[in-house]
C-alpha cells in the first residue's frame, strides 16, 4: 500500500472515531430556588442509558453530541435538553402544580385527593417499615381513625382483628375487603406481604367510597399500593432489623404458694393443712414465668427495582422470623414479589405482578388461661425431693426421676413435724389434669400455608384520555394444618391423637374497563365504565388418627385408628356491573356518583343480584376568592356522601385453619348451606334406613331451603370536614356518619317439630 493511499485510510479512520465518540456530560439538577434534587432521572431519550442525582444533586452520563436527556423527579415538569459542544448542564426543574395535589387510589382508578368526597384515608410508608412487626396490619394499629385494629390473640404471626367503623353484619363476615396493587385477596394474604414493598394504604370508610366494590366493600375497603419500578440506574436495597418481644404479665395470674400462706396467717393465725402440704413440696413460682419469655423478630429484605422509559420493573425477596413472647410459639415467613409494567408504544402497555409466599407457625396449643391458672406449688418434673410425697404403694408407685408431675400425685405429709411422713390427704390441689407444661410442649400444633396472588393485564388507549383495560387476577391459597397430640399431653395416654386438617381455594377475577378523564378549561370529569367476572373454588379435608401408644413417628400412620374423616368441594360465582361518574369544577366544586349491580351464586334466582348506589358532594371552600388571602386557613373542604352496600359473605369459620380449637362455630352449622342457603340439601345419613328388610345407607335433608334470602343491605351517610392548616403544618378530618345494616342473614331457631333447629332468614338491624 503506497503512502497516499494510507493517509486517507487514517483519515476515514480518524473521522469515523470522532463520529461515534462519547463524551462524559457532568452537572447538577436543582429546583427553582437552588436546593439540590437527590434522587432526579436522568435518561437518554430513546436508549436504556441513564443516571441519578446523587445526594446533592449531581450527575454523569456519557453521551454522544446531538443527543436528547430528559430530566424527572416526582412533583416536577419534566425536562429536554439536547447535548451540545457544553458538557456541563445544569438543569433546574420547575414544580408540577398538578402533581403537588397528592393522588389516592379509589378502586378501578385514581383521584386527587382535593376532589375526593369520600371519606378516604391515606397512609404512606414513610416509616411503617421500621416498626418491628411480622404483619403490615399490625404496623396500621393506631395509624387511621375509625379503624380498631385488636390483637385477640398473643400467637406469633396471629392476625388481628379488624374492622371499620364497627361491626355490620352478625352472622356475616365483618372483615373489610383487602385490595393490593388492584388483586382482591382474602385477608389471610395480610400476614404473607413484605412492609418494606409497600407504598401507601388507602383506608375507603364509607359506604359511597366502598360502593364501588358493591357486596364486597359493606365492611370498608383496605387498598394497599406496593412499590413499583423506576426509570433510571437500577437500585439495589437490602434492609434488616432484629427487635425484642416481651408479655405484659397479669397480676391476677401472679399468686404464689407463700402469698395465699401468709394471706392465711394474717386472717386465720394458723395455715390449713394443704397449704402446709404445698409449701413442703418446695415448688413456689408463678405458672406466667413459664409461659412467657422474650422473643426476638428478624426481618431480612431485599429489592432490586429499575427500568427505563419503556419498561420498569421491581423484584425482591423477604424472609422474617418472629419467636413470639409465649413458649413454643414461632412464625416464620419467606416471600418474593416480581412486577414488570412496559409500554409497547404510545397506546399499548401491559404488565405482570406476582407474589409467592410460604409461612409456617408452630402454634401456642392451649388457651393461656387454661394453663397459667394452675397451682404454683406444682413442678414441671418430678424431682427426688417431690417424689417421697408420692405414695410408694399407690396409684403412681411407677413415678420416677423426670416424669410429669400432676396435682393429684402427691398424697403423703409430714404435718405434725417429727421427720416422718404419716399423714395422708387425698389431693392437695384442685385438678387431676395433666401437667400444664406438658400440655404445650408435648403437643405440636402447626399451620403451613402456601399463598401466591398476581395478575395480567393490557391496557389500550383508544383516544386521548379514553382507555380500555382488561386483566386477568387472582389469588390461590393452600392451608395444611397439623394437630398432634403427644402421649404426655393428657392424663391418659388413649387422649393421644393426630388431626390434619387440609384447605384450598383459588380465586379468579376477569375485569374489562373504560376510563375516561379529560380536564377542558375549569372542568375535570371522570368516567368509568366496566364489568367483572368472578369464580372462587374451595377444597376441603380432614381426618383424624388415634390410638398412638409413643411418640416416636408423629404421623398418621403410626394411628391405630381413623375415628373422623370429611371432605367436601364448594363453589362460588360472581357477576358485577361498574359505573362511576365524577366531576369537579374550577377545583371548587366537586361531585362523585357511582352505581354497581352484583350478582351472587349465594342467593336464588329471585334476589340473585343487587344494585348498591352512591353519590357524594364537596365544596372546596379553601379555593373560594374570599380564602385566598387566609394565612391560616390553606384547605378547608366540605362534603357529604350516600351510598349502598350490601354483604352475601357469611361466617364460614370452621374451614378456617387460624381458628382456635378443633372447629368454630357456623352460622347455620354446615358450612355448604352457607353456601347454598337457597337449595334444599341432601346429606349421608349413614346406615339408617330400612328397605325390603334390610338396613341400608341413604340420605336425608341437611337444611330448610329458603329461595327468598335477599342480600344484607347497608345504608350510610357520612358528613365531614377535611381542613389543613398553616400550611397544612396541622391537618385533620371530621366525620359524622350514620351506618344502618338490615336485612341480615342470621340463622332463625323454628320449631324441631320441622327436623331442625333453625333456618337461615332475612331478620334483625345493626346501627353505628
Amino acid at each position: 500500500m503506497n503512502l497516499k493511499k494510507q493517509l486517507v485510510l487514517y483519515v476515514v479512520l480518524l473521522l469515523n472515531t470522532a463520529l461515534f465518540a462519547q463524551d462524559v456530560v457532568t452537572g447538577v439538577v436543582s429546583d427553582a430556588q437552588g436546593a439540590p434534587i437527590p434522587g432526579a432521572n436522568v435518561l437518554v431519550v430513546g436508549t436504556s442509558r441513564g443516571a441519578s442525582t446523587d445526594f446533592d444533586g449531581n450527575f454523569s452520563l456519557e453521551v454522544e453530541e446531538g443527543e436528547v436527556l430528559h430530566f424527572s423527579y416526582i412533583g416536577f415538569v419534566t425536562k429536554l435538553v439536547t447535548v451540545g459542544e457544553n458538557k456541563t448542564l445544569n438543569v433546574i426543574l420547575e414544580e408540577d402544580l398538578s402533581e403537588l395535589d397528592e393522588v389516592v387510589v379509589i378502586g378501578y382508578g385514581t383521584q386527587k385527593k382535593s376532589h375526593v368526597t369520600g371519606a378516604v384515608s391515606k397512609v404512606v410508608n414513610d416509616d411503617l417499615d421500621q416498626i418491628a412487626v411480622s404483619r403490615v396490619d399490625d404496623a396500621l394499629v393506631g395509624q387511621v381513625s375509625g379503624v380498631n385494629i385488636q390483637s385477640t390473640d398473643g400467637e406469633a404471626g396471629a392476625a388481628p382483628t379488624i374492622t371499620i367503623r364497627g361491626v355490620g353484619s352478625m352472622a356475616g363476615d365483618s372483615t373489610p375487603l383487602i385490595v393490593v396493587d388492584g388483586i382482591i385477596v382474602d385477608s389471610s394474604f395480610l400476614g404473607s406481604l413484605n412492609m418494606n414493598d409497600v407504598e401507601s394504604f388507602e383506608i375507603l370508610k364509607d359506604a359511597a367510597s366502598s360502593s364501588i366494590y358493591g357486596s364486597k366493600g359493606s365492611n370498608g375497603i383496605i387498598m394497599i399500593s406496593m412499590k413499583s419500578g423506576v426509570a433510571g440506574k437500577t437500585r439495589v436495597n437490602y434492609s434488616t432489623f432484629t427487635g425484642m418481644k416481651t408479655a405484659r404479665k397479669s397480676e391476677a395470674y401472679g399468686f404464689t404458694t407463700q402469698g395465699w400462706a401468709d394471706m392465711q396467717m394474717e386472717d386465720n393465725g394458723v395455715l390449713s393443712q394443704y397449704t402446709q402440704a404445698q409449701l413442703q413440696i418446695g415448688t413456689d413460682r408463678s405458672w406466667q414465668d413459664v409461659f412467657f419469655e422474650d422473643g426476638t423478630i428478624t426481618n431480612h429484605s431485599l429489592s432490586i427495582r429499575g427500568g427505563n422509559d419503556k419498561t420498569k420493573f421491581t423484584m425482591s425477596m423477604n424472609y422474617s422470623e418472629d419467636e413470639g413472647v409465649m413458649l413454643v410459639d414461632n412464625y416464620k415467613k419467606i416471600g418474593a414479589r416480581l412486577k414488570v409494567d412496559s409500554k409497547l408504544n404510545d397506546k399499548v402497555s401491559v404488565g405482570a405482578n406476582f407474589s409467592p409466599s410460604y409461612t409456617n407457625r408452630r402454634r401456642f396449643s392451649e388457651n393461656i388461661h387454661n394453663v397459667a391458672r394452675h397451682q404454683p406449688w406444682l413442678p414441671i418434673y418430678h424431682t427426688e425431693q417431690s417424689l417421697q410425697y408420692v405414695d410408694p404403694n399407690g396409684a403412681y408407685a411407677d413415678l420416677q426421676v423426670g416424669d410429669y408431675a400432676r396435682q393429684d400425685h402427691f398424697t403423703i405429709f409430714d404435718l405434725v413435724g417429727d421427720d416422718g411422713i404419716n399423714d395422708i390427704l387425698t389431693n392437695i390441689g384442685n385438678s387431676n389434669n395433666a401437667n400444664p407444661y406438658a400440655r404445650i410442649v408435648e403437643r405440636n400444633r402447626t399451620d403451613k400455608k402456601f399463598q401466591l396472588y398476581g395478575s395480567l393485564y393490557a391496557q389500550y388507549e383508544i383516544l386521548e384520555g379514553l382507555t380500555f383495560k382488561t386483566s386477568l387476577s387472582g389469588s390461590y391459597n393452600d392451608t395444611r394444618r397439623i394437630d398432634y397430640m403427644g402421649t404426655q399431653a393428657r392424663e391418659s395416654v388413649t387422649d393421644a391423637y393426630m388431626q390434619e386438617i387440609s384447605q384450598k381455594d383459588n380465586y379468579i377475577i376477569f375485569d374489562n374497563f373504560f376510563n375516561y378523564n379529560k380536564s377542558f378549561g375549569k372542568h375535570d370529569l371522570g368516567v368509568t365504565l366496566g364489568n367483572s367476572v368472578e369464580s372462587r373454588n374451595y377444597f376441603y379435608s380432614g381426618f383424624k388418627g388415634t390410638g398412638y401408644t409413643n411418640d416416636v413417628v408423629m404421623q398418621i400412620t403410626n394411628a391405630t385408628a381413623i375415628s373422623e374423616f370429611d371432605g367436601f368441594e364448594w363453589q362460588k360465582r360472581g357477576i358485577s356491573y361498574v359505573s362511576r361518574l365524577t366531576y369537579a369544577y374550577d377545583n371548587k366544586y366537586l361531585a362523585s356518583f357511582s352505581m354497581r349491580r352484583d350478582g351472587s351464586s349465594i342467593f336464588g334466582s329471585d334476589f340473585k343480584y343487587g344494585n348498591f348506589p352512591a353519590a357524594s358532594l364537596g365544596w372546596n371552600i379553601a379555593k373560594e376568592d374570599f380564602m385566598s388571602e387566609s394565612d391560616v386557613i390553606n384547605n378547608l373542604k366540605f362534603r357529604v356522601s350516600y351510598g349502598v352496600t350490601g354483604n352475601d359473605r357469611l361466617n364460614t369459620g370452621a374451614t378456617d385453619p387460624d381458628a382456635n380449637g378443633s372447629e368454630a362455630t357456623l352460622s347455620t352449622g354446615n358450612i355448604l348451606v352457607d353456601y347454598y342457603p337457597y337449595l334444599a340439601l341432601l346429606g349421608a345419613a349413614g346406615n339408617s334406613y330400612a328397605v325390603d328388610g334390610s338396613i341400608t345407607a341413604g340420605f336425608s335433608p341437611v337444611n330448610i331451603a329458603n329461595p327468598g334470602l335477599k342480600w344484607e343491605r347497608l345504608v350510610e351517610i357520612n358528613p365531614g370536614i377535611d381542613f389543613g392548616l398553616l400550611n397544612n403544618r396541622i391537618t385533620g378530618s371530621v366525620d359524622w356518619y350514620q351506618r344502618t345494616s338490615d336485612q341480615l342473614l342470621l340463622n332463625n331457631p323454628i320449631s324441631v317439630t320441622t327436623g331442625f333447629e333453625g333456618a337461615l332468614v332475612n331478620l334483625g338491624e345493626v346501627k353505628n
